[in-house]
């Protein structure tokens, strides 16, 4: 999950007369059989495919259906990051789109997307992402089509409109990712706000309360970090109270070759490596050989007196199992823990 925003790839979508050319009594036949899912109404998924799929992808095949089934939606909050590529700890709970009539603001109900069919045979089906129609002034920027070939256009409004709304509405872990993302320009689009910028936008659209909270998730944004995961673990750091190494630090290995590293604890001689999704698989080149030659600068490294210690995206999604990781490393505590652990 470290490149998250690779991962939203939406599944193919069923609708009336595109499915060779079946009926909407068909698809209907076959959602009551158990054989489909329903998205929105008139939009399904083949059952087998949306049980294998991530969330993350289940997520923006419900959000080519919301375009299928409203007139030109603009989309907005973290759906909106999500369709400009930046990166995200969770997939969003729901479907944000704008709605400039403050009556229809809030869920909205959808109809049921699973038949009893369905319920006779699975244990735990994956949830179906409801709609959140979020009431916003009505002149908004709109984006180039992410998809055009779907219905109506995927549409979001300008990155800088709502950020501010809608990073106060995440958690420092969550909204650390994305300031980082756009402070180095890591993600999809190479979306970059400057840190001047960022900080203008906090003072002209935050609260006084906001602007507290935000202000601390600037101080500790950098555009050094170089993946979702690389952010995600410096959260917990900070969150944990954990003393904080420097970043993407060069060090002189025992072959003489200088190497650069992720996290690095001067004091204790440790070397700390976020290993992400596509750490080894770097395209044009063999994973194995890769691998490799990762394997020769650890060995290099080492033998410099460092030690090592790696973590992967679900050791820092885990507060408990970080916490616990840098204890065991010997990593001190130099602050109160802003959230719960008990390591």
């Amino acid at each position: 999950m470290d490149d998250t925003y690779e991962r939203f790839a939406p599944l193919p979508l069923l609708t009336p007369g595109n499915d060779g050319g079946r009926s909407r009594k068909s698809l209907g036949r076959a959602f009551a059989a158990g054989s489909l899912v329903r998205v929105r109404h008139g939009f399904y998924v083949d059952t087998a495919t949306w049980l294998g799929a991530t969330s993350s992808q289940r997520f923006m095949t419900t959000v080519k259906a919301v375009a299928g089934r409203r007139h030109q939606p603009v989309f907005t909050g973290t759906t909106a990051l999500v369709l400009q590529g930046v990166p995200l700890v969770e997939t969003p709970a729901a479907v944000e789109v704008v709605t400039p009539t403050p009556s229809r603001a809030g869920l909205q109900t959808t109809m049921p997307g699973y038949h009893e069919a369905h319920l006779r045979d699975a244990e735990d089906l994956p949830y179906i992402h409801r709609t959140r129609n979020v009431f916003r002034e009505p002149s908004v920027t709109l984006e180039e089509p992410v998809w055009p070939g779907i219905h109506t256009s995927l549409r979001s409004v300008d990155l800088r409109e709502h950020l501010v709304d809608t990073l106060s509405g995440l958690d420092f872990s969550e909204a650390l990712v994305i300031a980082d993302s756009l402070l180095s320009g890591r993600n999809r689009e190479g979306l970059r706000l400057t840190r001047p910028g960022l900080e203008q936008l906090v003072r002209r659209e935050a609260t006084a309360a906001g602007a507290s909270w935000l202000n601390r998730v600037l101080r500790h944004s950098t555009h050094l970090s170089e993946s979702p995961g690389e952010s995600l673990s410096r959260a917990r750091m900070i969150e944990l109270g954990f003393v904080l190494p420097q970043l993407q630090t060069h060090l002189t290995g025992a072959d003489g070759v200088d190497y650069r590293v992720d996290f690095w604890w001067e004091e204790l001689g440790l070397i700390g490596e976020s290993d992400g999704w596509g750490k080894y698989s770097v395209a044009g080149t063999d994973p194995a050989e890769s691998l490799r030659r990762e394997k020769r600068r650890e060995d290099a490294l080492r033998e410099r007196g460092h030690r090592f210690v790696r973590w992967g995206w679900a050791d820092a999604l885990d507060p408990q199992r970080m916490a616990e990781l840098l204890v065991r490393n010997r990593v001190p505590r130099r602050r109160r823990a802003s959230i719960r652990w008990s390591a």
